[in-house]
């Protein structure tokens, strides 16, 4: 699994965010998302944003909106530890 959201996942992170800010049930979030994907589409995409970090599950249909900002931060520290990690070891 890729460490950055793909396009398509960043396009649903930005139009839940637009639209529900910081949190949003499952049902309203398929629902927006429901013109431009299948349920299922939509249901995977959710996972994964969750995986990544930018979503994070509330309840059993709720979920809070990460703020991109706190978000980039916090992968960037981890990319560049890493990167020190390798720079120093060669």
């Amino acid at each position: 699994m890729g460490f950055w959201p793909n396009k398509r996942e960043m396009s649903v992170y930005y139009l839940l965010k637009k639209r529900f800010g910081d949190r949003f049930n499952l049902g309203e979030g398929l629902e927006v998302l429901s013109p431009y994907f299948s349920r299922k589409v939509a249901l995977n995409i959710i996972k994964r944003l969750t995986k990544l970090g930018l979503l994070e599950k509330r309840g059993n249909f709720e979920y809070a909106i990460v703020d991109l900002e706190e978000w980039l931060g916090k992968r960037t520290e981890e990319y560049l530890e890493a990167r020190k990690g390798r720079h120093s070891s060669s």
